[in-house]
């Protein structure tokens, strides 16, 4: 009952698609892709037993993860970044370490990427959206040129992307053109969100984004 209501379509862990798995940590996805030279994630959930425990599942291990890419640095999705000791870790250039909290010092360094910046990990190619609104430095990535990641930017209610929830967000007015910005994009197969699951009809999620006007909440709009 919680789950639905907070956090529908939370994915259990599992295979999402031929090359795509993700793992339930609690009440947050993070997701494995298997790319031709290793394993690339996307977050790193916050639990790093039950992270474990949900690769054991899949058959998968954390030592073969070439590369972490977090969408930001909430402790939901970051804090089980050390468990990948083999992995490069990349983050946006304007996120904060202080969404890290604690003093302890990060087995892993963070390696900052831009806004438009494509690397190769593991063989695949991974580009770096800049989506700010959520946190400061909040970024989507574009993996294969066909699946979307976009962290906390967007959910997903009754298969349409919505802000996610106000009180998390540092600009809801920044969050709202990060949407519109995403929706533009092309050649989307599937858009995966961190808490409330995926869908591969990205028109239909995306519709009231693409217009004018589509970076202002409903109720600020002019009424006819």
């Amino acid at each position: 009952m919680i789950r639905n209501w907070f956090f529908p379509g939370l994915l259990d862990t599992g295979p999402v698609c031929d090359r795509l798995v993700a793992v339930r940590d609690g009440f947050v996805n993070l997701y494995v892709f298997r790319a031709p030279a290793g394993l690339v994630c996307i977050d790193a959930g916050w639990r790093p037993t039950r992270v474990r425990h949900g690769f054991a599942l899949l058959g998968l291990d954390v030592r073969n993860v070439a590369a972490v890419f977090l969408t930001h640095l909430h402790w939901d999705h970051a804090r089980g970044r050390d468990l990948f000791t083999n992995a490069q870790v990349f983050v946006s250039e304007h996120e904060s370490p202080s969404f890290l909290g604690g003093r302890r010092k990060p087995a892993q360094p963070l390696t900052p990427v831009r806004d438009g910046q494509t690397l190769t990990a593991a063989g695949v190619d991974v580009h770096a959206i800049a989506a700010p609104g959520h946190t400061p430095g909040s970024v989507a990535y574009l993996v294969d040129r066909r699946f979307l990641f976009t962290g906390d930017t967007l959910g997903l209610r009754h298969g349409d992307a919505v802000p996610f929830r106000a009180c998390f967000n540092r600009d809801g007015t920044a969050l709202r053109r990060s949407i519109r910005k995403l929706a533009a994009l092309s050649g989307i197969e599937r858009l995966l969100t961190a808490h409330t699951g995926s869908t591969v009809d990205v028109g239909t999620a995306f519709r009231r984004w693409r217009g004018a006007g589509a970076d202002v909440p409903p109720q600020e709009r002019a009424r006819p």
